[in-house]
């Protein structure tokens, strides 16, 4: 063979099959990557392989998939239409196009993908799914009913799909519905925690408080374990003690770190593998194992008799936190009060911890240290409710006032049992404000300072129950009837009311009820207001708080000349909620 053909044949190797070999190696180590979850590595692999073979759709899709593994949804759908275009008849890309869109609230654009999903394949899962969020989330409740039946209906023993469902049903207010997804997803999985954990948290809103417990004790149950509480390693052959557990049987028993075990119930330890050890460790809560030891500072052995208690990891500080509050709706203070002295020594940053042992300070009598544990639990209408609570107790009615009108009106609703219990035992702590700030008004209307008047009616009413906001608003209507011009807008209301006008013809709603509800607390004593409020809310189809809104309003203007028409309206809206359940 001539030096030329050598060549030739050389240069057709490198040209072809060695390509192809780096191909497979890329992908093969991408999906390595992948499986591994490392996926910036995955990513970078198949990058490679792109600049092999560009117009593989494929690896386009596993790119996008990698970047949605690690959260980064608009990343991963720049390479899922990659992927499209290159090839447009992949329903899988489509549906995993929709998961992406749903993450970025983008949700008529994963109502699309999902069709466009379905029209390629009726039959593919997760885009009947993702349509179904996405319907949901639209407000589309019949469509999403539909879609969420047929992908149970094609895979009905998947428990992601009915803890998924059961959240968004938690999230709609739609409580005992979620129970019933939770229910049939611990069915199929009945130790996963997260699962029994969002059971418990349905039942315990719908103040089904021992069913909550019940749940929750069983997620309690998976983040225990039953020994002696001390870490142990093997040395030259020999257990030995490397650490004890602060209060826990081990250390009770006076063992120590670097205590060498040599017997165990009298049976020698050398030698054996560290499963053997464990075996012969473990046992049934409440008794009792005999160990025998040889300390560095000793000459003789020494024996310890060690009780088997049960040993709550720091993840239990959860699910015992909840149990706390559970127990306290329960009436069982004591209990409620050890399950929350126990979360808290668990894990001090845990957020059920932390709100525990604050209810259970505030239940105390210990304002102070109640405010200072629940002011760090962020974004929680509990601890908010809670600490306005613990500063009414105080006697700062100020403060808490101000924290409670600061809570979303959607966040307290009767739906929620237990959030609306505390919320009535906040409103009994500032009856005092109420009653003195009636009292004022009722000397400055004497006087015929009647702004002043309807200045302290308002605070009042911010912090009343219907009942007495309902006397509030009589007394108000009465003053607004001596004076008509006593009805015109303060300027900072007016403000408010106009921002949330303007957003209101831009069709943006969730703003305009935010600059509203600030409208509001400016000036809680007019009455148009709480009709526009109501308008708002019935756009967003938040039909409770519409309601309670349009009830405010016809309290305050019982004449108003549209109170046939603001009645009707209350009609229309229940009328829809029955139709939602």
């Amino acid at each position: 063979m001539t030096k030329l053909k050598v060549l030739l044949i050389f240069v057709l190797i490198v040209s072809g099959c060695v390509t192809n070999i780096y191909d497979q190696t890329y992908h093969q180590s991408g999906t390595a990557y992948y499986k591994a979850g490392n996926y910036d590595a995955a990513i970078e692999q198949y990058k490679k392989e792109l600049e092999q073979d560009p117009d593989n759709s494929a690896k386009y899709f596993w790119i996008g998939l990698s970047y949605r593994n690690k959260k980064q949804y608009k990343d991963a759908v720049v390479w899922y239409q990659k992927s499209i275009a290159k090839d447009s008849t992949s329903s899988l890309v489509f549906a995993s196009l929709a998961r992406c869109y749903n993450e970025l609230n983008q949700y008529d654009d994963a109502i699309a993908a999902g069709r466009r999903a379905i029209e390629l394949d009726s039959n593919i899962i997760p885009a009947h799914f993702e349509l179904a969020c996405a319907f949901f989330k639209t407000k589309q409740h019949k469509n999403a009913v539909k879609a969420y039946k047929k992908a149970i209906e094609l895979v009905p023993e998947y428990p992601p799909y009915y803890n998924r469902w059961g959240y968004l049903l938690m999230e709609s207010g739609d409580y005992a519905g979620a129970a019933e997804q939770y229910e049939k997803a611990v069915s199929l999985k009945p130790n996963n925690i997260k699962y029994l954990s969002r059971l418990s948290s349905a039942y315990y809103k719908q103040g089904k408080y021992d069913e909550a417990l019940d749940a929750t004790n069983k997620a309690i149950s998976t983040m225990s374990f039953v020994g002696l509480g001390a870490a142990i390693g093997i040395v030259n052959g020999y257990p030995v003690i490397k650490g004890t557990f602060e209060s826990r049987p081990a250390q009770k028993a006076g063992i120590k770190a670097g205590d060498k075990i040599i017997r165990i119930d009298g049976k020698a330890t050398k030698g054996l593998k560290p499963g053997e050890i464990i075996s012969r460790l473990k046992g049934q809560e409440g008794t009792q194992v005999v160990l025998t030891i040889k300390r560095e500072d000793s000459e003789k052995s020494l024996e310890a008799t060690v009780m088997r208690e049960r040993i709550f990891t720091a993840a239990a500080s959860t699910g015992i936190g909840y149990r706390s509050f559970i127990q306290r709706h329960r009436g069982e203070k004591d209990e409620s009060l050890k399950d929350a002295k126990q979360a808290y020594s668990l894990n001090s940053s845990d957020k059920w911890a932390q709100l525990a042992f604050g209810a259970a300070s505030l239940y105390q009598e210990r304002y102070g240290e109640a405010v200072q544990l629940l002011s760090v639990v962020k974004d929680s209408a509990t601890a908010r409710v809670l600490e306005a609570t613990a500063y009414a107790k105080k006697g700062d009615f100020k403060k808490a006032i101000y924290i409670y009108s600061a809570i979303p009106e959607e966040k307290l609703s009767p739906k929620n049992v237990s959030l609306w219990s505390d919320r009535t035992a906040l409103l009994d702590a500032l009856k005092p404000f109420i009653a003195s700030k009636m009292e004022s008004a009722g000397r400055l209307k004497a006087q015929r300072k009647y702004k002043e008047a309807l200045k302290e009616l308002g605070e009042a009413m911010k912090v009343g129950d219907d009942k007495t906001s309902e006397e509030i608003c009589g007394s108000i209507y009465r003053i607004m009837s001596i004076d008509p011009r006593l009805s015109v807008l303060p300027e900072e209301a007016r403000k408010y009311a106009l921002r949330g006008d303007v957003l209101t013809e831009q069709g943006k709603f969730e703003g305009a009820v935010k600059e509203y509800r600030k409208a509001v607390q400016a000036a809680p004593y007019i009455a148009k207001l709480y009709f526009n409020t109501a308008m708002i809310y019935g756009e967003l189809k938040r039909f409770s708080q519409a309601i309670r809104n349009m009830k405010t309003y016809l309290n305050l203007a019982p004449e108003a000349p549209n109170v046939r028409a603001a009645k009707d309206q209350i009609y229309k809206w229940e009328f829809a909620m029955e139709k939602k359940k």
